[in-house]
């Protein structure tokens, strides 16, 4: 029974001296090439002052030679603890776990990498066929040998990380990819529209002016009644009465061919957008109905009627799209680029920490979020006179670009809507202390 206690006593004895020798001295190893690597940092105070404080020196010296006695072994661990200690303050905002793991992601070695295996093979070759007088300089030891001996429970979790921050990158280049082309193509329907809105004008101006000609022209107590752009010759060929109808019917042709090459080009413009409301309409068991004219509608009338039909449309998709559905991916664009831009720092800093792929995931969410809802707390035309000032003050922005800001700079607009949710509701700010 003693014998069994003596070794269960021993072997927690061993796990507590590799605990301290191996993994909390390498953490101490990995703190003092951090702060010697930084400009902004100093090691002076472990090397210049006899403080009582554990040196430089005396941290190498542990595990360089073996302790006289069990005391020296409690001097040494008590020591490596004291440095650690010492070394997370001399480093902060940094720690020993955030270094480690920061080099675990984007270490400048990894061996588990293919193409690191590839060259430590050939290395290996070479080794082989030079002699033994040729070390292998695989086998040297590097900054994430001594991260995965300071923090082993990291290895594997630094490598989901990095798999998981790889896929959340290619699918926000993807989402910005659709964004950019669902833009363009908004841009572009919105375009023909306005475009299309220019020339209906303009024919009504000609009409006017037509009917004015017409009415010039009847004055003329002898001259029968005309309506211009309708008389032919007996080839078929348009016959004109006078300049001002030529000058006039030229006009109106020019624009009723541009009108048609404005409609042509809107309706093959909806075309994707009928495509995939068929295709949703046809998940639910009901296919849209095609767009028909009354049965009593003359050619003419039904032409009309299909022109009108294409031009809501493209004017509904216009609206659904820039209001509500571009303001979605923007804000999940803005928050993407707010994630990426606080990973790239924290690599700089050597601040990652495991936790930051579900803070990710979260400002991920949350962007996707206040992009779908911040244009119904805005105005995006600007300041009406007379109106109290929003949360955007005296800005006039699009709603594409607001809902990136906002997904970009979530945790700043949840603020100011704590703030607007209290001065509608009449709620004390809890931070504020009432007054004596």
């Amino acid at each position: 029974m003693s014998s069994s206690s003596d070794e269960n006593g021993s072997a927690a004895c061993q796990r507590i001296e590799d605990f301290i020798f191996v993994r909390e001295l390498n953490e101490v190893f990995l703190l003092l090439d951090h702060i010697s690597g930084r400009w902004d940092k100093s090691l002076y105070n472990f090397h210049s002052h006899d403080d009582g404080e554990p040196h430089i020196d005396e941290l190498c010296a542990i595990g360089l030679a073996p302790p006289e006695g069990d005391q020296q072994r409690v001097a040494q661990a008590v020591k490596v603890l004291c440095a650690k200690d010492k070394l997370n303050a001399a480093a902060r905002p940094a720690t020993g776990l955030t270094i480690a793991f920061t080099l675990l992601v984007v270490g400048e070695d990894n061996r588990r990498d293919w193409r690191s295996w590839m060259r430590s093979m050939m290395f290996r070759h070479e080794a082989a066929q030079a002699g033994p007088e040729l070390a292998p300089h695989w086998e040297k030891p590097t900054r994430l040998t001594l991260a995965r001996y300071a923090f082993p429970g990291l290895v594997k979790v630094a490598e989901r990380f990095n798999r998981r921050i790889f896929w959340i990158v290619v699918l926000l280049l993807l989402g910005l990819v659709l964004t950019c082309v669902m833009s363009w193509h908004v841009t572009g329907g919105s375009a023909m529209l306005q475009h299309l809105d220019t020339l209906q004008a303009q024919q009504l101006t000609l009409f006017k002016s037509i009917e004015e000609a017409e009415i010039k022209h009847a004055t003329n107590a002898t001259a029968p009644p005309v309506q211009f752009c309708t008389e032919v010759d007996m080839t078929g060929a348009p016959h004109f009465r006078s300049t001002e109808e030529y000058q006039l019917c030229t006009r109106r042709r020019a624009l009723s061919e541009q009108l048609a090459v404005v409609r042509m080009n809107l309706r093959n413009w909806l075309v994707p957008w009928r495509t995939c409301y068929a295709k949703v309409a046809g998940l639910f068991g009901q296919l849209p109905e095609e767009e028909a004219a009354p049965a009593s509608a003359t050619p003419a009338e039904k032409a009309r009627y299909m022109r009108r039909g294409t031009e809501e449309q493209a004017r509904v998709v216009t609206l659904v799209v820039g209001t509500a559905v571009l303001p979605l991916f923007y804000g999940i664009l803005g928050a993407g680029a707010a994630v990426v831009r606080g990973l790239w720092a924290k690599m700089r800093e050597s601040l990652l920490s495991p936790r930051d792929y579900t803070l990710a995931l979260l400002q991920l969410a949350l962007g996707a979020t206040i992009g779908a809802c911040i244009a119904l707390f805005v105005n995006p035309s600007g300041q009406t006179p007379g109106s109290e000032i929003g949360l955007l003050g005296h800005w006039a922005l699009s709603t594409s670009a607001l809902s990136f800001i906002a997904g970009f700079g979530v945790e700043g607009v949840f603020v100011a809507l704590e703030s607007l949710v209290r001065r509608v509701f009449n709620i004390s700010d809890p931070a504020r202390r009432p007054a004596d």
